[in-house]
């Protein structure tokens, strides 16, 4: 294969271009530039305004907590999002879970590292199950992850594994979602007291945040934040 700045690398790119323009990957606009997604759906995105402190979820102007942060401890030392699960971020997101789409996860992933809020030592991510990554072969939250970790100029580590299959969580209430969960990560290496930020697409009902929190700090890892896409509103 051609060096990707050769001159027949550049004349073939050119007559690729041509011939099959880059389109938007949400609402199918040819665009005038290689690009997963135009200026319009992007502009689409939905985002919070001010969040909760603790959970990140969207609360009124001048509040600091939403309701249930208010009266429940977290695990967590905090977590963020883009916003809620929705529109143009969960179109944008499935790209990524289901097709492995790359230049979409970079998009997300810049969007993600602006809402960080303190200071981490390594990025990790939600393990996969293994049967669904050899059937896929990618991994959605790893490719968020290692984006994530390379704009925040951190190191990416895989410190969490899971020990069993797990069923689809999707639609399932928080009660079976949690133990499910239950016992199903464990550490791939003892930490030292650093503080980790866990990378996944979407935090629900908060129930697989929660298992990874337990398993790194168990394993002598400092506090733990959560950094997803986005959040399901009215979940919890």
């Amino acid at each position: 294969m051609w060096p990707s700045t050769s001159p027949a690398a550049r004349w073939l790119a050119g007559w690729v271009g041509l011939l099959f323009p880059p389109q938007c990957l949400v609402c199918g606009k040819e665009l005038g530039e290689p690009a997963p997604v135009c200026a319009e759906c992007f502009g689409e995105l939905p985002r919070w305004g001010a969040v909760c402190q603790v959970c990140g979820v969207g609360v009124a102007a001048g509040l600091d907590l939403c309701e249930a942060c208010a009266v429940e401890a977290r695990p967590y030392s905090w977590a963020r999002s883009i916003g809620p699960y929705e529109g143009v971020l969960r179109a944008l997101i499935l790209l990524v879970k289901y097709e492995g789409e790359r230049a979409v996860a970079r998009v997300l992933a810049r969007e993600m590292a602006r809402t960080v809020a303190g200071e981490v030592a390594v990025v990790t991510w939600v393990p996969p199950d293994p049967l669904r990554l050899r059937r896929r072969g990618f991994h959605g939250a790893e490719l968020l992850g290692r984006e994530v970790a390379r704009i925040l100029d951190l190191p990416a580590k895989p410190l969490l594994r899971k020990l069993r299959p797990s069923p689809e969580q999707v639609g399932r209430p928080r009660e079976e979602r949690i133990r499910a969960m239950h016992g199903l990560f464990v550490a791939t290496r003892r930490g030292r007291g650093e503080a980790v930020l866990l990378v996944d697409d979407v935090l629900t009902t908060g129930a697989t945040a929660a298992e990874g929190v337990r398993a790194l700090q168990e394993a002598g890892f400092g506090e733990v934040a959560v950094l997803t896409c986005a959040r399901t509103v009215g979940r919890e």
